[in-house]
């Protein structure tokens, strides 16, 4: 049986000489198991690269799966450390803080001999039963409020304070004056009292005071202290203060020793208030943890409570903790659906390869068949060479998903990392457990194309072969075309519904990092459509052959001929290119266009990098300000504008907006007053927003796009220039009215308290304008200094800025200050942008779909290669005797070179073609729906050519390195072995 281009029949190589011997009838004997361990050592030995490559193929779907649980325990570390961290009011506490407080209010005081037996407890045990190590303990108890008298006794009280200790607090304060009080048997009781105390009161060191309960209490207590020390906290934000410090105003403190000797031994239930305040380490806490530390937390409760009824959790990480494994399992499932394109992308790079093995090895099967081994044996010998190589695989993949993982959490983008802080990097069970059950999904994917040949034997083996033209199964029952039909269907739902409607799950609709349903209609799309593509192409083909038929040469219609004939032969390779190509098209584009979206509504919303609102230095009256009140600031005065004065208008003064460019990292300023007002057009007046603007300046601040106007942003701002009362007007009033460029209107203003007329002209028309919204009334921009002239004065603006990079929120604020500039912080760009971009579930998504682009599109170029040496070798026949009917090695390079350059150019024009066109189609559903103006600026869709540009050259260098394989290939062949494999055959 010769073989020719024309059938294109594939056949083993020369070089194998396999000898076959019955199978043994006891198969499972344990010589019979030992002698197929050393047949399956055998065939992996043969078949390394290959074996390599199904092993690579298993090393990356396994790191997938373990990323997705390690990443999500990592972020969801820093989200419960960041939520536990917030208090009620905004601001900053210690995470995983416990806080134990008993109140005498509510359950009455105690003795020390109770406080004692919970106090054993706090410092001894609750570590060990909550299970998290204690780095910082603080203890704190503290009468009520009692009278503080001049030391004789009489008169009445100066103030009502608590006797309190703190322990430790001595290594948290600084004395203002005097010294640390010390412990004494008797006489005063040396204390110390607050600096906000000592200044409200005046008291001073060495003073004596006299502390006497109240006489309704037999063992009221009778106390005289001395002042020993003033003190303030060495930092008010520091992890110790259970208390703000500022709140122990009406608290004297003093030594352990000194309450415990001298106030609890006169009253025994002296003690009012009991605290103790714990800071446990928490960097050990996952997800898997916290039904036990939740259980641990509770024990804790009970038992201080039973030590002291009436004893409290006040603060603790337990609400925070369940939000945090809530969380952590809805990151992991949302991250687990957005891999399952990437992942079906692997398994048919792993069916493609176990299907090139079982190619080259299903002669070998067939005869093993014939000689009386079962089915299963034969998978039995498959699933021992996958077990061995996949027991590898795992203990791989294990150590690379945590790295993958890592770099998840460093993602801002799609393919854009960049190192960030350091979070826990751990396998946990859940991680391994889903390496396993990848694994033996991998192998059942893997013993698919051994299934198929196992049921041949010889006979049954030739008849197959002789059917190796025909067109695959899912292209005889049009598989690919009733793909449609579904895609059809979700298009359709995302049209009307913006969602999936069939499938009713309690998840976000409109946002794609929380729904990844959002993308279950685009990845069925490019899938569907890459079938056809496949279908298509030998027609393709076919119609080149014949186009091209009559050019001088025959490489390229031989390598089209070939490729029209025999599609079995390409399709896993051009389907992997066609899928990889548009995935990752779809996907860079989509990330492309949220972050342009993200970036453009956040500028829109801030106008500049930063806003501020800008008070004045002051405002007075006009009279006053005529009579010389008021600060510095270039102002209109009042001798200027009589009617200001007659009305008698509120006067504003500023400090020139240059002084703002005084300020480290301010590199640009602009004045932006928005104020509401009143159109006049034609019978009536219309509500309205009007914007000044310093139409110099301006253009160097603002983040503007060019569908914000009708014009670019400098011929408008020169339609500005060419008269003071010349405005821009919104597209849509302007379409209203009819109003045209020199139309004049009349606008009705009232920013200094007095209603004023104001005429302007039509300069120019914008259809949106930053920080001004469509829905609050038509826009108009105009010139800022018109306006105050128009009106009599200056009133506060904003001051929009442009920054240098590095330069901090806070930093601008206290050169502000600095500058006596009183200013109002109304929005900072790189603060929204960051905690944007550090979303668990938009960083997740992006990170697993860039390590798992840079996975697939590796295996794509690794299968294209061991497709592009399997298959010179399988046509080693008929290239040889190509060669010995005449054709010249280069004439047959040039064959191999056009077959190549046909099947990646062509997969790479339709892998363009499916992704570009899923993105016009499917990224307009996925955008973030949020804040009180969503649409706003509206949603563009950006195609990430750059990013195609590189995987173009990436697919080019396989070109180029499948080629220069084939014409080394081809160099090292021997005539003779051809020939005389074809006599054979």
């Amino acid at each position: 049986m010769a073989i020719t281009p024309t059938t294109g029949k594939p056949e083993a190589p020369a070089r194998e000489k396999i000898r076959f011997t019955p199978w043994p009838r006891n198969a499972w004997s344990p010589s019979s198991v030992l002698g197929m361990l050393q047949v399956v050592g055998q065939r992996l030995w043969n078949h390394l690269m290959l074996m390599l490559a199904i092993s690579i193929g298993f090393v990356v779907a396994i790191t997938l799966v373990v990323s997705i649980p390690v990443y999500a325990e990592a972020v969801g570390f820093r989200v419960l450390r960041t939520e536990l961290s917030k208090t009620d009011k905004g601001g900053s506490k210690p995470p995983f803080a416990f806080m134990y407080r008993y109140a005498g209010s509510q359950h009455g005081p105690i003795s020390w001999e109770a406080y004692q037996k919970i106090d054993d407890y706090m410092r001894g045990q609750v570590g060990e039963q909550i299970g998290l190590p204690i780095r910082q303990s603080v203890r704190y108890a503290a009468t009520d409020r009692l009278p503080v008298r001049q030391s004789g006794g009489a008169g009445e009280p100066l103030l009502w304070a608590n006797l309190a200790f703190a322990s430790d607090i001595e290594s948290h304060i600084d004395l203002v004056d005097g010294e640390l009080p010390k412990t004494s048997a008797d006489g005063p009781v040396e204390v110390l009292i607050n600096e906000d105390l000592g200044a409200k009161l005046g008291l001073q060191i060495g003073e004596e005071y006299l502390i006497l309960g109240p006489e309704e209490n037999p063992n009221r207590v009778r106390l005289p202290i001395r002042i020993a020390g003033v003190w303030r906290a060495k930092d008010v934000n520091d992890q110790y203060w259970f208390y703000k410090p500022d709140q122990f105003g009406e608290t004297i403190l003093m030594p352990e020793a000194s309450y415990v000797a001298r106030v609890t031994s006169q009253d025994p239930k002296a003690t009012y208030v009991a605290l103790w305040h714990l800071l446990a380490d928490g960097t050990s806490i996952r997800s898997s943890g916290v039904a036990s530390l939740r259980a641990a937390i509770g024990r804790s409760t009970t038992a201080a409570n039973t030590l002291l009824p009436g004893t409290r959790l006040e603060v603790s990480p337990a609400g925070a903790l369940d939000n945090h494994q809530a969380q952590v399992r809805q990151l992991t499932l949302i991250l687990t659906v957005f891999s399952v394109p990437l992942l079906g992308l692997i398994a048919y790079f792993i069916i493609m390869i176990a299907g090139m093995i079982v190619q080259r090895q299903s002669g070998e099967i067939a005869v093993l068949r014939s000689r009386g081994a079962s089915r299963t044996q034969v998978l039995s010998m498959y699933l021992l060479e996958g077990l061995l190589l996949g027991l590898i695989a795992l203990a791989l993949g294990l150590w690379l998903g945590q790295l993958a993982a890592l770099l998840m959490t460093w993602t801002r983008s799609f393919l854009d990392l960049a190192p960030s802080e350091a979070l826990p990097i751990e396998l946990s069970a859940e991680a391994l457990q889903r390496g396993a059950q990848m694994l033996g999904l991998l192998l059942v994917a893997s013993l698919l194309p051994a299934f198929g040949a196992a049921r041949f034997t010889v006979v049954a083996y030739k008849n197959e072969r002789a059917r190796a033209t025909q067109a695959p199964f899912w292209q005889r029952t049009f598989m690919d075309v009733l793909l449609l039909l579904p895609v059809y269907y979700g298009y359709q739902q995302l049209s009307q519904r913006g969602t999936i409607g069939f499938l009713n799950l309690n998840i976000p609709a409109d946002d794609p990092f929380a729904n990844p349903l959002l993308l279950l209609a685009p990845t069925l799309y490019m899938f569907a459509l890459a079938l056809v593509a496949t279908r298509l192409f030998p027609l393709l083909m076919r119609l080149l052959a014949r186009l091209l038929g009559g050019l001088p040469g025959i490489a390229a219609i031989t390598a089209l001929r070939y490729l029209a004939r025999t599609p079995r032969a390409y399709t896993g390779p051009v389907l992997l290119l066609v899928l990889t190509l548009s995935l990752a098209i779809f996907t860079s584009s989509m990330a492309l266009t949220l972050d342009q979206q993200l970036f453009d509504q956040i500028y829109y919303e801030t106008g500049g990098d930063m806003r501020l609102f800008d008070w004045g230095q002051g405002a007075v009256p006009a009279a006053s300000a005529a009579a010389g009140g008021g600060g510095g600031g270039a102002t209109t005065t009042a001798e200027e504008d009589p009617l200001t004065e007659k009305l008698g208008a509120t006067k504003y003064f500023f400090l020139p907006v240059e002084d703002y460019l005084s300020i480290p990292g301010v590199l640009a300023a602009t004045r932006v007053a928005q104020t509401q007002i009143e159109a006049v057009v034609g019978s009536g007046p219309d509500k309205a927003q009007f914007v000044g603007i310093d139409r110099f300046d301006f253009p160097q601040v603002a983040r503007w796009r060019s569908d914000y106007g009708t014009e670019s942003l400098g011929a408008l701002m020169n339609h500005l220039a060419d008269d003071p009362a010349a405005v821009l007007v919104s597209t849509d009033y302007a379409a209203h009215y009819g109003l045209h460029v020199g139309d004049s209107m009349t606008l009705t203003m009232n920013d200094l308290d007095v209603q004023r007329q104001v005429p302007v002209v039509v300069a120019g028309f914008i259809n949106m304008f930053p920080t001004m919204f469509l829905g609050d009334g038509p826009i108009i921009v105009g010139n800022l200094d018109y306006a105050f002239e128009q009106q009599g004065g200056q009133y506060p603006y904003e001051v929009w800025l442009r920054l240098a990079d590095g330069t901090t929120r806070d930093s601008i604020n206290a050169g502000a200050l600095e500058l006596g500039i009183k200013t109002f912080d109304r929005g900072y760009v790189l603060d929204e942008l960051h905690a944007y971009r550090e979303r668990p579930e938009r960083q997740g998504v992006f990170g697993l779909l860039s390590v798992g682009f840079v996975a697939a599109a590796f295996l794509t170029v690794l299968g294209f290669l061991f497709y592009s040496v399997l298959s010179f070798q399988r046509r080693f026949v008929e290239l040889g005797m190509l060669r010995a009917i005449g054709l010249s090695a280069r004439q047959l390079g040039s064959l191999l070179a056009w077959e190549q350059a046909l099947i990646i150019g062509t997969g790479t024009l339709a892998g363009t073609l499916i992704g570009v066109s899923a993105s016009n189609l499917f990224i307009p559903f996925l955008q973030v729906r949020a804040g009180p103006h969503p649409n706003t600026p509206p949603f563009v869709v950006q195609i990430a050519w750059d990013r195609i540009g590189i995987i173009y050259l990436v697919f080019g260098a396989m070109l180029l390195l499948a080629v220069v394989v084939m014409l080394v290939l081809l160099r090292r062949m021997k005539l003779f072995q051809a020939v005389k494999l074809g006599e054979a055959i």
